[in-house]
């Protein structure tokens, strides 16, 4: 049976938009209007992260709302609440974010389980490598509980290592474009150009990007080049400087190109 993911990709548009919450920033019930919002702009999926005191992959827009979200009190059954409050309202996929040390203090299987219940598609938790002691039981409880682990790639990764990453791959392969952390940034750093392409190559999955997308010229850029763009830190500078309407405009005008080119 097709997932929610899978029905995303389905789509005859050429390239499909996967937005970044901060759950609780700038406060529980902002971002959870956020994600509404950004669902009725027109965003493909929506990857809801679940605040963490040290988020080693994002950057400092990024991290500030993780460690505002924190200081609000924010904590991972809030966020769960959040999302079973609003799932019948968003009809697109929501994915929780977050790291490997929040999910092993809940209990893989909690955390799992619970991500399930509160009506997630699927969950991507960075700094879980496969090999890593632990990732079989977080893979079993996936498939117990019909959810989609994402694989999270950065150039520089050796092809045997990408090989065996990409035979446990579901959902989608989400690339990020440049190493270290997240960020607006303009420009596409050559080694992630040729990183797409070496995945695209071997993967039998759609691809995602992100880390770095900050204007709509990059997202036509990587019109036909992969399948998802993902979008995390310019929004959340756009909201700060204008609010939700900001955001949503944002998506209206990614839309409307990608449309254009589709």
């Amino acid at each position: 049976m097709a997932s929610r993911i899978d029905e995303v990709f389905s789509k005859k548009k050429k390239l499909k938009i996967m937005t970044h919450v901060v759950a609780g920033y700038p406060d529980l019930e902002t971002s959870q209007n956020l994600i509404l919002a950004m669902a009725e702009a027109g965003a493909d999926m929506i990857e809801v992260q679940i605040p963490f005191s040290d988020p080693l992959a994002d950057g400092p827009t990024i991290m500030a709302a993780n460690h505002k979200a924190l200081q609000n009190g924010l904590t991972p059954k809030l966020c769960l609440k959040m999302i079973e409050e609003i799932r019948d309202e968003v009809k697109i996929p929501l994915l929780f974010m977050t790291y490997a040390n929040l999910a092993y203090t809940m209990g893989l299987e909690r955390f799992v389980s619970e991500s399930a219940a509160c009506g997630v598609s699927g969950l991507i938790i960075p700094d879980l490598p496969f090999d890593e002691r632990g990732y079989d039981d977080y893979y079993f409880w996936l498939k117990e509980c019909n959810l989609v682990g994402i694989q999270v790639l950065s150039a520089g990764l050796s092809l045997p290592r990408l090989k065996k990453l990409l035979k446990i791959a579901e959902g989608f392969i989400y690339i990020t474009l440049r190493v270290g952390v997240t960020g607006a940034r303009e420009g596409m750093e050559k080694k992630s150009a040729d990183f797409i392409d070496q995945v695209k190559a071997y993967a039998g999955l759609p691809l995602a990007a992100g880390f770095g997308i900050s204007s709509v010229e990059q997202i036509r850029s990587l019109i036909s080049r992969v399948d998802l763009a993902v979008i995390g830190s310019h929004l959340i500078n756009l909201f700060n400087s204008g609010g939700k309407e900001n955001v949503q405009e944002f998506i209206k005008e990614a839309n409307q190109v990608i449309e254009q080119l589709s």
